[in-house]
């Protein structure tokens, strides 16, 4: 699936963030590597070689919802009366002390834009996800920005309010498909 952007009468197909997530989903799914550098990008990284990915738990959580997308749609309600969502919800748990941990992981493609106030709701958000059985009990978390160095530049506000921000460069050296996206951008 792709995305097409219109500027003004030419039509541009791009890489869409779907793709994306979908390959960084099934990496992180499939690549102890790519676990422990990615939990090494964040507060967690100290504990990256003890913990372990719940994908199937999160599947389980929500049998409704096809196996390979355990990682999407984690929607919520906060106290406020917004609703929301993570791009990429991650848990995972502690071999040894069984204490749960959550990433919050918003991706945005090079063409991307933040929506009003969604940089803001990521913590409000995880913070209330936190602890609750439908939301895997987690008893901690970090919020992930996934993007391109120029989107970081032009947002630089918004995105100091993630608590991590790992480059669209970096993830590249594990899946191409981010790079791909970088340098279609740039042709364009």
């Amino acid at each position: 699936m792709t995305d097409v952007i219109h500027f003004g009468w030419e039509e541009i197909i791009v890489i869409s963030e779907l793709e994306l997530d979908r390959a960084f989903a099934g990496q992180i799914e499939n690549s102890i590597n790519f676990q422990q550098w990615f939990l090494g990008k964040t507060k967690f990284s100290e504990q990256s070689d003890d913990l372990r990915l719940l994908h199937k738990e999160q599947a389980n959580l929500k049998p409704k919802k096809k196996q390979e997308n355990w990682w999407r749609h984690w929607w919520c309600k906060i106290e406020d009366g917004s609703e929301s969502e993570t791009d990429i919800f991650l848990v995972f748990e502690n071999k040894e002390s069984q204490q749960r941990i959550a990433l919050h992981i918003e991706d945005k493609p090079p063409h991307g834009k933040f929506t009003p106030n969604q940089y803001l709701n990521y913590k409000k958000r995880a913070e209330f996800m936190k602890g609750k059985a439908e939301f895997m009990a987690y008893d901690d978390f970090a919020t992930v920005l996934v993007s391109p160095k120029v989107f970081i530049e032009r947002n630089q506000e918004e995105v100091a309010n993630f608590d991590s921000i790992v480059t669209y460069e970096e993830v590249s050296e594990y899946i191409a498909l981010f790079g791909d996206s970088i340098n279609e951008s740039n042709t364009k």
